[in-house]
């Protein structure tokens, strides 16, 4: 049986009420050993997914669900 993550409901509906699909986020810090996404890339919020996973496209072509918890983003709009 895999690992599952799960998120007290109040939680999730904060994440998607700051998060909104379409709001313009920055980085502040990405934990991603794949992927480079430095502090100060812009993107936009597509998505915020069941486990609270803010799912972006970033201004550098990236586009990855920043882990609630690990990645840090600010909404900046």
């Amino acid at each position: 049986m895999g690992f599952m993550m799960q998120i007290r409901p109040e939680v999730l509906a904060k994440i998607r009420e700051d998060f909104p699909a379409g709001s313009t986020v920055e980085v502040i810090e990405f934990h991603d050993q794949y992927r480079d996404v430095p502090a100060g890339t812009r993107g936009h919020v597509l998505a915020v997914d069941d486990c609270g996973t803010v799912h972006c496209s970033f201004e550098n072509g990236v586009s990855l669900g920043c882990i609630w918890g690990i990645d840090v983003i600010r909404r900046i709009d």
